[in-house]
């Protein structure tokens, strides 16, 4: 029973929150949501349509010679508006938070936005003429005043007063916007008949009633800055010419002939933009004040609720007191099954997490550490205790599996791997046979080939049993010199003769690292050709640096961007776990693993080619002088194995150079580096 006393208090203070401002804050809720989904796209449309009503009367009055291509633009504005204002309306909570008037109104708009294709498609087959088409586009734009009028705030207040007189500017706008589109569509005929002066008279003092009515309903600052508009030249120079129309009177410079309209084209459409544009800011000029003192409303609400928060306060308080007695033992049980879950989480289950995923036993009774034993004397924490230890079980049982089902994997790998390794030394040894026996340079550059393909399915296989965790099989007692393995690493790659070996120092590889090394050259000389052009060199370069040596690989392709640069050397200094999913990235996960081993710094950084630089930084630890002339083109034990049929050097520029016997055509190269 004592546990209810807070939850009563708690109940209680909803209740008189909720009473207190439910009125006024929904009021508010609801209104800002008529307003972004039904007030400002219908203010839009109505905007577009004013724009797409002058272009039609002056379409007509042209007849078709004059704006056809604008008149098209502007349709799917007005279209792309009107599809924004049908998304509003159907929306069902806003539906039921309107009345009834307002959901006529909305509707009506938007049954009339559907006829506007019907209309269009009578303007542009000449089925409807001037007088008729700005009816119809008076009708739909009437529509949306309808919303206007319907969505005003009602009652006497200042919101509702402003509301109601920023509606009347709008009206008075759209009289002038009136204005403009007959008048427009008379200039572009060559002629206004005396029906379309009396409507344009109409108009006029229309417009000009409303803003004399509407003016002294304005704030100060906003009555000042009527002023400033009602005397600008542009209003007095639209005056006079409205003066002009109505009583049908030319200047003496247009009273050359009869029948010349009364008013400049250029002139009027001049003066009625800018003076259409100046009241449209305006207009947005007093919504701006009527939504400043809107905040002041909103603080009242605000302020209500402080009041309500600080007697909830109060009542918070005295509960939190009383529960705080029922509460302590159930925090103390609470704070000793969060130390259980808590130490598996943070000390063991990361264990068992490592050793999952690098295939080690661990040991399940110090995984389980005895916390099952521990009893709670609350029925529900002693539950919550039973869940979690049933839930530890079938995490070590799922941890056990995934082992066993990570090694099973491996060793998958590296079987079928190593016995691809097995047949594929044993077709290298077959090839080199038969290489030394052919004398036909055809036959002879086929088994080259052949030799290019199996010393690169050899590369392949090797990928499996690295990512499997092992060492590739093949290795060295003695160093090898750093030219001939990077030449070998170069003759595992499918497009080798674009590869440019610049001069390298004279240091050898110890013979432990030759395989990881040229393996991780070759993945890194690869991707190089793979996204590069065809026709673009790689370069490869050496360099001696203070920790070791520094070998750079440049293409000169498209190059990665700062993110993926950036994920690429994360990856490349830490290595993470192998995914099987992640095939596109076997290359990468390679060079990681292999550059973990021996302590090798790949990084990636942007080539002055527009393309990428990899540099390799060996240390110390792999690298042993080598002072003495490098034999290149005879086979040695541990060496780089050129073509018998050809004598390999390495011409200044970097590049692989051949020279066959006088007795034989010249054949491609195969050079691949000869394990102990």
């Amino acid at each position: 029973m004592l546990a209810l006393v807070p939850l009563v208090s708690l109940i209680a203070l909803w209740a008189f929150v909720t009473t207190v401002l439910f009125g006024n804050a929904n009021s508010l809720l609801q209104g800002g949501k008529f307003q972004d989904k039904v007030l400002l796209p219908t203010q839009r449309l109505l905007v577009e349509l004013q724009k797409e009503r002058r272009l039609t009367q002056v379409y007509i009055g042209s007849h078709g010679t004059r704006f056809k291509v604008d008149l098209s633009s502007q349709r799917d504005h007005t279209d792309a508006a009107a599809a924004v204002v049908r998304d509003g309306v159907r929306d069902k909570a806003l539906r039921g938070t309107v009345g009834t008037d307002e959901l006529r109104a909305m509707d009506a708009l938007v049954a009339k936005a559907r006829n506007l294709p019907t209309l269009r498609h009578a303007v542009d087959t000449g089925g409807l003429q001037r007088a008729g088409a700005l009816t119809e586009f008076n009708s739909v734009i009437d529509a949306g005043f309808s919303v206007y009028n319907n969505g005003t705030p009602s009652g006497d207040g200042t919101l509702a007063v402003d509301a109601r007189t920023l509606t009347a500017l709008a009206r008075a706008h759209e009289y002038l916007s009136r204005e403009d589109a007959l008048l427009a569509g008379g200039l572009a005929a060559g002629r206004v008949t005396v029906a379309e002066r009396g409507e344009f008279a109409r108009l006029s003092g229309a417009q000009r009633t409303l803003y004399a009515d509407t003016a002294p309903m304005l704030t100060r600052e906003d009555r000042i800055e009527w002023s400033l508009i009602e005397q600008s030249p542009v209003m007095t120079q639209l005056r006079e010419m409205e003066d002009q129309v109505v009583q049908n009177i030319a200047p003496p410079e247009r009273r050359l002939r009869r029948g010349t309209p009364p008013v400049d084209d250029d002139a009027w459409r001049s003066a009625s933009e800018i003076m259409r544009d100046r009241l449209y800011k305006f207009e947005n000029q007093v919504l701006e004040h009527i939504i400043r003192d809107a905040r002041g409303v909103g603080m009242d609400v605000f302020f209500q609720l402080g009041v309500a928060g600080g007697l909830g306060l109060v009542a918070v308080v005295a509960s939190s007191l009383i529960a705080w007695r029922v509460a302590r033992r159930l925090v103390e049980e609470c704070r000793r099954l969060a130390s259980q879950v808590g130490d598996f989480a943070r000390n063991r289950l990361p264990v068992l997490a490592d050793a999952a995923r690098h295939g080690k036993p661990f040991d399940l009774a110090e995984a389980l550490g005895g916390d099952e034993n521990r009893d709670y004397s609350i029925l529900e924490i002693r539950r919550i205790s039973r869940a979690f230890v049933r839930t530890r079980d079938a995490v070590l049982t799922a941890a056990a599996g995934e082992l066993a089902a990570r090694r099973g994997v491996n060793e998958v790998f590296v079987n079928l791997a190593r016995r691809n390794q097995a047949l594929l030394h044993r077709q290298l040894g077959l090839l080199d046979t038969l290489e030394r026996r052919t004398e036909d340079p055809a036959e002879l550059a086929d088994l080259f080939k052949l030799d290019h393909l199996a010393t690169r399915m050899r590369r392949h296989a090797e990928g499996l049993v690295i990512l499997a965790g092992k060492h590739a099989g093949r290795g060295w007692r003695n160093p090898v010199p750093l030219v001939d393995v990077v030449r070998g690493a170069v003759a595992e790659v499918e497009d080798y003769p674009r590869v440019r070996v610049q001069p390298l120092p004279r240091l050898s590889v110890v013979g432990s690292a030759v395989t990881d090394v040229v393996h991780l050259l070759a993945e890194i000389v690869e991707n190089a050709t793979a996204f590069s052009p065809p026709g673009a060199p790689v370069l490869v370069s050496g360099h001696r640096v203070g920790h070791g040596l520094a070998v750079e690989v440049e293409d000169r392709g498209l190059g990665m961007d700062e993110e993926a640069l950036a994920d690429a050397n994360a990856r490349l200094a830490s290595p993470p776990d192998f995914d099987p999913a992640d095939s596109a990235r076997l290359g990468l996960a390679i060079v990681g693993r292999l550059a973990a081993r021996h302590d090798v710094r790949v990084t990636l950084r942007p080539s002055p080619y527009g393309g990428t630089t990899a540099i390799a930084l060996l240390p110390e630890a792999l690298l042993v002088d080598n002072p003495e002339p490098v034999a290149v083109g005879r086979r040695s034990t541990g060496s780089m194995s050129p073509s018998p049929l050809a004598d390999t050097t390495v011409s200044a520029s970097g590049r692989v150079a051949v020279a066959a016997p006088a007795a034989q055509p010249a054949a491609q190269p195969v050079v691949r580096l000869v394990a102990e």
